[in-house]
């Protein structure tokens, strides 16, 4: 299926984040040389491999921090116990795998990885100022910091208006990690299965285009 700026739009209307200036035309015309240079490696391939399996993993993770933090229950079960600390720890678990999250895919052959890698710094830097009152600051690569004490201090009433489903963070890092880790998942699925074909799909897909104009 042939994914378009259009759906991807679409998408993330219903998930209430905003529309991307940049299209994902852009990003796949400022990859795609290297992309395909790069698919005639093996070694490459193999390493690419690794990178999704464990982009996959880091965004499932994230996934999950995300959306259990965006459910009522957990605000729910720490006002009746009193006790801060499943939140808190989740609050950690989030950051943390946000920031492995974003630095895998800096580097990654993906256009699409790359469109989301912005999106998901796009989420960040638009609750920043919110995120800001409870100790989770954005650094300038885009990964977040977070002031445990100030965190900590914060109480269940600020912690679930930024971060529960009175916001908006949480579910738009929820969606975006879903949509990284299903585009990580397919990438890995395709990659060991690339090298035999790897000449004839690449002079096939020059084929198409006039390099010359």
């Amino acid at each position: 299926m042939r994914i378009t700026t259009q759906m991807l739009n679409a998408s993330m209307r219903k998930a209430g984040l905003p529309i991307n200036n940049v299209s994902l035309l852009n990003y796949v015309n400022g990859s795609s040389q290297g992309s395909l240079l790069n698919a005639l490696n093996k070694k490459g391939i193999k390493l690419q491999d690794k990178g999704f399996e464990k982009l996959k993993g880091q965004a499932e993770k994230l996934q999950q921090a995300a959306e259990k933090m965006a459910s009522e229950k957990s605000f729910q079960e720490a006002r009746t116990s009193g006790d801060l600390q499943p939140i808190i720890s989740n609050v950690q678990e989030m950051v943390k795998n946000y920031n492995n999250t974003i630095k895998s895919m800096k580097n990654s052959s993906s256009p699409l990885n790359q469109y989301y890698r912005q999106m998901l710094k796009e989420a960040a830097a638009d609750d920043k100022d919110k995120l800001k009152e409870i100790g989770i600051t954005r650094g300038e690569d885009g990964t977040l910091k977070l002031d445990e004490e100030k965190l900590k201090a914060s109480d269940v009433d600020k912690l679930e208006e930024i971060l529960g489903a009175k916001g908006t963070f949480s579910s738009k890092v929820s969606f975006l990690a879903d949509k990284i880790a299903d585009n990580a998942r397919a990438n890995a699925s395709s990659a060991s299965s690339q090298y035999n074909a790897l000449g004839n799909n690449y002079f096939a897909s020059a084929s198409r285009y006039n390099f010359w104009g």
